[in-house]
């Protein structure tokens, strides 16, 4: 239903009047059209295009310019967005803050691209950090997560997260992280659900200080995903205690699930997390049915998926904000 047919509908029902009919519709005619997200996302876009083409051509051509010309100019580059970015930095405050400047963020995000480009370079060129394979995703953790509180960067602390998380797997695996997955090892697995644990009481607590409570998303994505895969990885190859991680697993997505409802009438982005526990639920869930079921019949796979199919996906669209206009909103 067009707008246009929505104010119609209002004005036969004794809502709206003619004549605020009329006005709305002509401000909804009028009003000017925000391009701020399609700006940001062409600025972030380009910003990945720009890392990912330095990183090639330092693939392509570091044995003709060398490596210390190389470092230096990735070096003098991160310098400059940071300086930039300093700069044009938003006062502190724990709630959220802006940036002074419209481009501040992002010299900010390309700094620490450059920084990882710069890191991982070193190390290959000059074996920096020797065999000590941790410090290399360690160093950008401890630089990224400062930096995201000072600059309000939800982007940076993304990048700060998933470096302390690649920094637990590579301390407890560090000969067999590329040759076999992770989460075959209980101690991998047990240490993926503490760091999850850890950074979901950081963030609940941050937040209830009112810390940057808007970081808040941010810690719960991250850490919610890590933690709910590293359940599965328990469930499907633990035998000893599968029930356990089953059990674990489905209070882990009632707890999510329950969180998201609270706060959904505050910030409709939080179905994201009823997505997720309805999804790893669902996978974990039909795990244990397949295996402490016997399915003798080929038939009896199919009717289950089309079954919990059809009921998942009915779940999934009654959870969808409810935007129908009422009186109030109008």
């Amino acid at each position: 239903m067009s707008p246009t047919d929505s104010l119609n509908e209002f004005v036969k029902q004794g809502i709206l009047s003619a004549q605020q009919a009329a006005t709305i519709d002509r401000f909804e005619r009028e009003k000017p059209l925000s391009l701020h997200w399609e700006l940001r996302s062409l600025l972030y876009g380009g910003i990945l295009l720009l890392s990912s083409g330095l990183g090639l051509l330092v693939y392509d051509n570091f044995d003709q310019i060398g490596h210390g010309a190389l470092l230096l100019a990735m070096a003098a580059g991160c310098g400059a967005c940071f300086f930039f970015a300093w700069r044009h930095r938003p006062d502190w405050t724990f709630e959220l803050a802006r940036s002074r400047s419209s481009f501040g963020d992002y010299a900010l995000l390309l700094g620490c691209l450059l920084f990882l480009t710069l890191e991982g370079y070193a190390q290959y060129a000059y074996t920096v950090f020797g065999t000590r394979y941790g410090l290399v995703t360690l160093l950008p953790a401890v630089l990224f997560l400062p930096l995201a509180y000072r600059f309000d960067h939800r982007g940076v602390l993304s990048m700060a997260l998933t470096a302390l998380i690649s920094w637990v797997g590579v301390t407890i695996r560090p000969l067999e992280l590329y040759v076999k997955t992770n989460f075959f090892d209980q101690k991998t697995v047990y240490s993926a659900i503490v760091l999850a644990l850890v950074l979901i009481g950081a963030a609940l607590l941050l937040e209830r200080r009112r810390i940057k409570p808007h970081f808040t998303y941010t810690y719960l994505t991250i850490a919610g995903n890590l933690l709910l895969v590293a359940l599965l990885g328990g469930l499907f190859n633990f035998d000893s205690v599968r029930p356990l991680f089953g059990l674990a697993l489905i209070g882990t997505c009632v707890a999510f699930d329950q969180f998201a409802r609270r706060k959904r009438a505050v910030d409709s982005g939080l179905v994201l997390f009823i997505l997720m526990s309805a999804i790893y639920g669902y996978i974990g869930i039909t795990y244990l049915v397949f295996h402490y079921l016997d399915f003798t019949a080929a038939s009896s796979y199919y009717w289950y998926f089309i079954l919990t199919g059809i009921g998942f996906v009915a779940y999934l669209l009654s959870q969808l904000p409810n935007r129908k206009p009422t009186n109030e909103s109008v």
